[in-house]
């Protein structure tokens, strides 16, 4: 609000001026100074955040009739919470998940949750499955949460699911 009225005035100002300035000048001069009048004024652009699933992609492929591939993809100047990841089947008949195998993640002191280990570059999970021999389709749920690190603003927990056929 201060800012606009500052603005306002120094507008004010600069249209006082230019009036007693001949035509010519007033063309030529007046929009260089407002505009660096105007960049003194604004504040830094502020780097614009990217959308959830862009800022965090998921990819989930069968690498074999138990095996679950997910690919998890921060963008540049983003990072995952190793500790926020998850995996579950849902709706799903005849197939559990045996375990998950994720790699080690980079250990960062986080101003909110202390120290975490988290992902600043594409990983992959690793889920093995324990399936019956007629069980074909899964629904894995994954749940995720990550941040931006230049503005330390952290995205709420993401929920995704993906359907796939087992080969």
């Amino acid at each position: 609000m201060l800012k606009n009225h500052i603005s306002k005035c120094l507008m004010f100002v600069m249209v006082s001026f230019s009036v007693h300035l001949p035509i010519m000048a007033q063309q030529s001069t007046t929009p260089g100074i407002q505009m660096r009048l105007s960049d003194l004024l604004s504040s830094p652009k502020e780097e614009e955040l990217l959308e959830p699933d862009q800022a965090f992609k998921l990819k989930v492929a069968a690498s074999g009739p138990t095996t679950l591939v997910v690919d998890l993809i921060p963008a540049n100047g983003y990072y995952l919470y190793r500790e926020r990841i998850r995996f579950a089947l849902k709706n799903t008949r005849g197939v559990a998940i045996k375990s998950v195998n994720l790699p080690a993640g980079k250990v960062k002191n986080d101003p909110t949750f202390g120290k975490m280990e988290t992902y600043e570059k594409h990983i992959q999970a690793q889920i093995s499955l324990e399936r019956a021999p007629n069980a074909k389709n899964v629904t894995l749920a994954a749940n995720y949460q990550g941040c931006n690190e230049k503005s330390g603003v952290c995205y709420p927990p993401m929920n995704k699911e993906v359907t796939l056929t087992l080969p």
